[in-house]
């Protein structure tokens, strides 16, 4: 008899072996793979003939399947769309104390009661308003998933609630702890899962699963590159569980699904639109390329300030600049791991690679033309706040890796700092350059780019606030301001409607292919001889790009599922 394995430490799919007895899927067993012993998971029945040497499975670890139904489920379909396969999707989706082979006695396995699919959701900008619609959810008996962008977010929530809630519920946790959560949701039988999107893979068996902020890209699961959201949605629907979507603006997948209305909109009395070319251009020494500061938002920040409020600004440029020259040559100085150009941080000391987070010591020379001098381009952060020096006293930074940072006063930050609106109740946000926001070469920036706009509007705010949020920007980035005071509702329509027209994700799938220069000929050939069209920027450092209209249309071609045992190409499905 022939059985399909897939052994999650490889990440590898569909190998097969010959066993004595029949075994039914999601049984652990003990394989060989290239001389050595692998806990593997028994994904069906081989049921065609094959004409190579089998080789016999080694031990079985279990006698019936470990894993509820509705995560197994969510297993192969996870494989599936996200072209990983079986094998890495058991990796990302199990503790790795399961995918090691560690023995555990499964209870008996919870059968939900027959019901139907059903899907609502609950928008409102306001958070302690959300906030109260959650707490008298939970009140009700159901076994319920609730799911939170951060795991910070789901640890206040967990701290802040009832006692007769709290008793019941569980906060499943990640990292080392994560096993230890995954076996109290398995066995201790709690009511209530509170967690991060990793929570949706936590084995509860839930009639409810309630998703907050549910279009937060924080939702995005590594390595599979597919939304929390939508594996919850898929699970929801094998359950016949309840759906609900919640947050500030919903995704466009919800609003196509189910045309949620808007309750409230920004006031246009707080936004500032302030054109950018009426601006003061400020210059550092050694930095080409200036920071815009309008008259409009010195004059507010200082206002702010002398009332004691607190201040953000945005700026989403680390470092003092965003690439480092030769003077002589113009050669960038690029990381050698991925080919991209660096940061300048440190003081001018160090060299630092944002897209693979490797550092570096600042050259002495270049390595093109052998001149000893350097510039940087596009000032960052660490360049802005040597000119805010000038106008205001309490300034600080508020950026990544920072250990301790003072949280008062006038904030310089990436769009990291809209994280601090529910605790520092800022009277002023104000966003330096809109359009350095919208300039990433992606289908998905503009949404992106509104949704923060909208979040910095509403963040922890309250119903008396007078926050304002004043937008420095160009033409483009005028246009995508102008549709925060008329809301959501406006602004997803015409996103939409464009998505429509050149069938971009949720009207169609992007599927981007990172592979190396050996490979990408091939890969092209192989769409090509399918009747597939693929985007090539033409650079080899840049992943390929196909558009399609269905995944069936990708079944032709068998080169792009070779990830499964080719570590040179790394697929991602881009479908929200």
């Amino acid at each position: 008899m022939l059985v399909d394995v897939a052994v999650p430490e490889m990440s590898l799919s569909s190998l097969t072996y010959e066993c004595p007895v029949k075994l039914n899927p999601g049984v652990r067993v003990i394989v060989p793979v290239q001389n050595h012993m692998h806990v593997g998971f028994v994904t069906g029945q081989h049921e065609s003939p094959v004409n190579f040497a089998v080789k016999h499975i080694a031990g079985v670890i279990d006698d019936r399947c470990i894993i509820p139904h509705d995560i197994w489920n969510m297993v192969m379909y996870a494989g599936r769309v996200c072209f990983c396969g079986a094998g890495e999707a058991l990796r990302v989706i199990l503790p790795r104390a399961l995918t090691d082979g560690a023995k555990i006695n499964p209870p008996p396995e919870i059968v939900n009661a027959e019901k139907n699919f059903h899907e609502r959701n609950y928008f409102n900008p306001f958070d302690d308003e959300r906030v109260n619609f959650f707490v008298n959810e939970l009140e009700r008996p159901e076994r319920t998933l609730i799911l939170f962008p951060t795991s910070e977010y789901a640890k206040n929530f967990y701290s802040n609630l009832p006692e007769h809630i709290k008793n019941e519920s569980l906060l499943y946790s990640r990292g080392n702890k994560l096993f230890a959560s995954w076996m109290s949701a398995y066995t201790q039988r709690f009511r209530i899962v509170i967690a991060s999107p990793a929570g949706v893979f936590a084995p509860l068996s839930p009639e409810r699963i309630i998703i907050e902020d549910e279009a937060s890209m924080n939702y995005i699961i590594p390595r599979l590159n597919i939304s929390a959201r939508s594996l919850a949605g898929h699970r929801a629907v094998s359950l016949g569980a309840e759906l609900i979507t919640a947050g500030r603006m919903p995704s466009l997948k919800t609003y196509i699904r189910t045309r949620p209305k808007e309750s409230v909109k920004p006031e246009r009395k707080n936004i500032i639109l302030a054109d950018i070319h009426n601006s003061k251009r400020e210059e550092i020494h050694g930095i080409e390329g200036t920071i815009p500061l309008t008259f409009s938002l010195i004059k507010r920040t200082y206002k702010a300030l002398m009332q004691n409020h607190n201040v953000i600004w945005i700026l989403s440029r680390l470092g003092e600049s965003s690439e480092v020259f030769c003077e002589n040559c113009g050669h960038s100085v690029k990381c050698d791991k991925c080919g991209r150009v660096m940061k300048s941080m440190d003081d001018g000391n160090i060299l630092w690679c944002e897209t693979c987070r490797k550092s570096r010591e600042f050259p002495l020379k270049c390595e093109n033309c052998g001149y000893a001098f350097f510039k940087g381009r596009r000032p960052g952060l660490d360049a802005l706040i040597q000119i805010v020096k000038k106008y205001y006293n309490d300034v600080h930074i508020y950026a990544e890796g920072m250990k301790k940072t003072q949280m008062h006063g006038l904030i310089l930050s990436t769009h990291r700092g809209l994280e601090l609106c529910s605790k520092i109740q800022p009277e002023l946000i104000a966003w330096l350059d809109l359009d350095l926001e919208l300039w990433r070469p992606d289908y998905n920036t503009r949404y992106n780019v509104f949704n923060m706009l909208y979040e910095s509007y509403w963040r922890g705010r309250k119903r008396d606030s007078q926050r304002k949020i004043l937008i420095q920007a160009r033409k483009a980035g005028m246009k995508l301001a102008n549709f925060l005071s008329q809301g959501w509702e406006k602004f997803i329509t015409d996103e939409l409607k464009q998505r429509e027209e050149y069938m971009q994700p949720p009207y169609g799938y992007i599927i981007e292919i990172e592979c190396s220069t050996i490979k990408r000929g091939e890969i092209i050939q192989a769409f090509d001889e399918a009747g597939i069209f693929v985007m090539d920027p033409g650079e080899d450092s840049q992943p390929l790009y196909v558009n399609v209209n269905s995944l069936d249309e990708l079944k032709n071609v068998p080169e792009l599922f070779r990830i499964r045992a080719d570590k040179s190409l790394r697929i991602k499905l881009r479908s929200e």
